[in-house]
């Protein structure tokens, strides 16, 4: 085995939300996790489900692929206003067609949308968003109304029944990030202008209210977006070159994204997804060299070191049997919660294959990932097992990770799925408090060589900015530029897009206003 094969995955969504406060959840006897933790199966009885998403309240929304139906859950249970919505226009045909990713407005409920991306019966691909009304901020409440549709992009092709992607979750600057699988049209991969096989990273802030159609591109391109180019569609372009990226998280302390992307003959993936950079495929599948492809030939010939593909954090052979390998999520404390992990688990990583279910645990951080050493009574060679049919993933506002199960028969067969939770049954863990005052901004690190990260901590969601300004009072740089979340927002700032020098960045939020004196070195 190539030495750099090694296991890792992920687990991110901001935690911003209120603590469900379930009970009579059972444990599940089928996962199998260490010593301290249970699986608890909390929500059955969900039709083929395909994603989740907190509300703010602590109630959650799930999506079903087949039926396209949004189901409200509340309080442990299935809301009896059910199905809030069942999205139109979904073509539902193929195995991987259907409605794909559900996210919540990180604004919300001064902004209550949600958004929802599926594979049109029209033939494109379709970001919508839906103006929800109703009992919007009440955590027991049992209705809400998905109304006023607004499309944010349809205009991706979609020919074929496979490579779908479609996984869609905001960053900690509020803006939303979406992945295309290439559709199976291989070379477009490579091609930035076809929103295929790409991550796209969205700013939906000046989309205007209300329903309508699609905006204008420049509406949706957000400040600090890596390519430069006079096209609309590249420009919204985070990362290319990937098959089909079909689940991703995000690290919130850094907005650091971590794709899981599915092979074709040779090797599963897991990517760690920095801006502007390319993945390789139809040229790299996993760590291996693909065969030349007629279509689109590599440029410099098959296999040349000189077009510098980032290597996958993760890569595993594919046998004769199915394989699909899928993020589990990025593992962070949160703030307040009184159920938090070990610290042992912060800054992990997990994953897994649909599959086959066994769950593993990376460690180390960025350049220094390896499979995290065994702890007591973890279920063999694996942290978990059990983890078959797994499609989404998030943190919870309680510390707790929860996973969707698609489908929970032990054979994969039928099409009932379920939501879980992994608990940690110890001791509350407490967190280090780590995070700047309320409205102050800062940087870390200051001076800076590369990479660096603005942070700031705000009372209440409010319209935001972070601009970057030289001694002469110019503005360089929009650093971010949206209606940022209660608690803090963490902005990742490359700093090589800049000349060396000092400068000031400028918080503005309401009537708050702050600054912090920023160098950059070469």
């Amino acid at each position: 085995m190539h030495p750099r094969r090694i296991l890792l995955a992920l687990f991110a969504v901001a935690a911003l939300f209120a603590v469900p406060s379930w009970v009579g959840a059972g444990v599940s006897n089928l996962v199998k996790v260490p010593t301290g933790f249970v699986d608890d199966s909390l929500v059955g009885g969900f039709a083929l489900p395909r994603a989740f998403t907190f509300l703010p309240d602590g109630r959650m929304l799930v999506i079903e692929h087949k039926t396209a139906k949004i189901r409200l859950v509340v309080g442990g249970h299935i809301a009896t206003t059910d199905p809030i919505l069942t999205v139109s226009n979904v073509n539902n045909t193929g195995y991987e067609r259907g409605t794909q990713g559900i996210a919540i407005d990180p604004g919300w409920p001064a902004r209550p949308y949600v958004y929802v991306f599926h594979n049109g019966a029209d033939g494109f691909n379709h970001l919508i968003r839906y103006t929800a009304s109703g009992d919007i901020s009440n955590p027991t409440a049992e209705s809400i109304v998905l109304g006023e549709k607004r499309e944010i992009i349809g205009n991706i092709p979609d020919v074929d029944a496979n490579h779908q992607g479609g996984c869609i979750r905001f960053g900690n600057d509020g803006m939303l990030f979406v992945s295309l699988g290439e559709d199976e049209q291989v070379c477009a991969a490579q091609d930035s202008t076809s929103l295929r096989g790409s991550i796209l990273r969205i700013n939906v802030n000046n989309v205007p209210a209300g329903p309508g159609a699609q905006p204008l591109r420049s509406l949706l391109v957000p400040a600090g977006n890596p390519l430069s180019t006079p096209d609309s569609n590249a420009k919204l372009v985070w990362a290319y070159g990937f098959r089909n990226p079909w689940t991703f998280s995000i690290d919130p302390t850094n907005n650091r994204l971590y794709v899981a992307d599915v092979g074709e003959a040779d090797e599963e993936e897991l990517d760690e997804v920095l801006p502007g950079r390319n993945y390789g495929w139809p040229y790299r599948e996993g760590l291996d060299t693909v065969l030349p492809r007629p279509g689109c030939p590599e440029p410099g010939g098959a296999g040349s070191a000189a077009n510098g593909y980032v290597e996958p954090i993760v890569a595993y052979h594919r046998d004769t049997a199915l394989h699909s390998i899928y993020s589990l999520g990025f593992y962070r404390a949160v703030q307040g919660s009184t159920a938090n992990w070990p610290a042992q688990y912060r800054g992990t990583t997990f994953w897994g294959d649909y599959y086959f279910g066994d769950l593993r645990l990376l460690t180390g951080g960025t350049g220094a990932w390896a499979n995290a050493a065994p702890v007591p009574g973890q279920p063999g060679a694996y942290w978990g097992t059990g983890f078959k049919a797994c499609v989404d993933a998030a943190l919870g506002p309680d510390g707790h990770l929860y996973w969707l199960q698609q489908i929970t028969a032990p054979n994969l067969a039928g099409g009932v799925g379920a939501l879980h939770r992994i608990r940690y049954t110890g001791a509350t863990v407490d967190v280090p408090v780590d995070v700047p005052a309320a409205s102050r901004l800062a940087c870390a690190p200051n001076p800076v060589r590369g990479a660096a990260e603005l942070r700031f901590r705000l009372p209440a969601a409010a319209r935001a900015t972070v601009q970057l300004y030289d001694l002469s009072g110019r503005r360089v740089a929009s650093l971010y530029d949206g209606v940022a979340p209660a608690g803090e927002t963490r902005v990742t700032f490359d700093a090589t897009t800049v000349a060396p020098g000092l400068y000031f960045a400028k918080l503005s939020a309401g009537d708050r206003v702050d600054s912090e004196r920023v160098l950059l070195l070469k």
